[in-house]
């Protein structure tokens, strides 16, 4: 008996081997492409004179801790029922919004007549500590605004984007 003839050994990568390679460096390559392209979007910029356009520069008021200016978003009603020295102590005690990382998404918004409500997604990232493992947590939150004297005004006694303690809606 003779024994079968021996392939000798090839010295060619095997095909599936290089498919799965090819295939990972592809997934790798696009990943990179759309985390590229989707963290450069810039948020949008909402003209003054809307409901969104009030509330985003509000917003922005009171990152810079600029509290004559996110007072002077506030309808007559919340003015009264809080003075902008009360405001400001307030937002001063309240004082955590530059500690965190907080990215606000407007929803959508309705108009009707001379009122309106804004909806937002709330997306706040918590730091996991020395050894990393955050966490972003998402909430809704809606603003009433009124039309006065020919512009839209925050109708809800905010600080930030939270009530103000000690006022009930």
């Amino acid at each position: 008996m003779t024994d079968p003839p021996v392939e000798p050994a090839s010295s060619a990568p095997d095909r599936s081997l290089l498919v799965i390679g090819v295939g990972i460096v592809a997934l790798v390559v696009v990943a990179v492409v759309a985390v590229v392209a989707l963290g450069s979007r810039e948020a949008p910029s909402f003209s003054a004179d809307t409901p969104e356009g009030v509330v985003q520069r509000y917003l922005a008021a009171v990152e810079d801790e600029d509290h004559e200016t996110a007072w002077a978003y506030f309808s007559a009603d919340v003015q009264a029922d809080r003075s902008l020295e009360e405001y400001r102590r307030t937002a001063r005690d309240y004082g955590y919004y530059g500690e965190q990382s907080r990215r606000v998404l407007f929803d959508r918004s309705e108009v009707d007549g001379d009122r309106a409500r804004v909806w937002l997604t709330v997306e706040e990232y918590y730091d996991g500590g020395p050894f990393g493992g955050g966490e972003t947590y998402r909430s809704e939150r809606q603003i009433a605004l009124v039309r006065q004297d020919g512009a839209w005004r925050i109708d809800d006694p905010l600080i930030g984007l939270e009530p103000m303690p000690g006022i009930d809606y």
